[in-house]
């Protein structure tokens, strides 16, 4: 038995492979598809488009930061209610039966088979593709720098966020404190240092897995859900985000 049948979307999507730079894009949260056989997780329609169901926005400023940079981006496609790409699998989170007041009635009791067809099928491909790509970049001595791009929705538990775009870092400090500096020469900007989530924390994945153990420059950015959602928005934000991004770039980091 598989999970994924023939109308289903790939478990990821990769852009630009052949991109010349350095930089390599990712997005755990992009898409908000979910496989034919869970019968949309009996989640309501209207509860799809919420956040808890994938990064609002985030694909457009994924694909903008892409074609800028001429990098490659590698997309995760299946909605984070069938299993988070950034969660430790079995860490709560990575398959959540409620997610900010949202039931999510076909994840609850799942079996261990329920569990492994899930994460092999979509968790592990998209992780492999982002490990295969940075290893063929490296091969040809480039020293990749992974960006883990997300968006964050601006009110949860009925409070405000106040941050615009949040900087994540957990111990290396090479590009996430130059990025929050020039963005801060920005008076006007909400730049968040390790806001509205550290990077500290255990839950981040993405980072942790790929870029710790090869010590890789890297950073997670998290653009506000609200400033984003439209195009205008989305491309504002790439732009903001990649202007500070070229400016830190042209300085060394190893």
């Amino acid at each position: 038995m598989v999970l994924l049948g023939s109308k289903d979307p790939a478990p990821f999507s990769v852009f630009n492979a052949d991109g010349p730079s350095n930089l390599l894009f990712t997005s755990d949260h992009n898409g908000s598809a979910i496989p034919k056989k869970l019968r949309n997780l009996g989640v309501h329609s209207n509860e799809l488009r919420r956040h808890v169901a994938y990064d609002i926005g985030i694909d457009a400023v994924a694909h903008a930061l892409s074609a800028r940079f001429n990098a490659t981006l590698i997309v995760a496609n299946y909605s984070r209610l069938v299993i988070d790409c950034n969660r430790y699998p079995g860490a709560a989170g990575s398959i959540p039966s409620v997610s900010d007041n949202t039931v999510v009635p076909r994840n609850k009791t799942l079996s261990d088979d329920d569990i492994n067809f899930r994460k092999n099928e979509i968790f592990d491909a998209y992780h492999s593709s982002i490990g295969k790509q940075i290893s063929v970049m490296r091969s040809e001595n480039k020293n990749p720098i992974l960006i883990s791009l997300h968006s964050f929705t601006p009110v949860i538990g009925g409070q405000f966020r106040p941050w615009e775009i949040g900087i994540l870092w957990k111990d290396d400090r090479r590009l996430s404190a130059p990025l929050i500096k020039k963005l801060r020469e920005q008076k006007e900007l909400n730049v968040g240092d390790n806001k509205p989530y550290s990077g500290s924390e255990p839950a981040g994945y993405t980072v942790d897995y790929h870029v710790e153990p090869l010590n890789l420059p890297s950073v997670a950015v998290e653009f506000r859900q609200d400033l984003i959602e439209f195009e205008s928005g989305a491309v504002r934000w790439a732009n903001i985000f990649g202007d500070a991004l070229d400016h830190v770039l042209a300085t060394k980091i190893s």
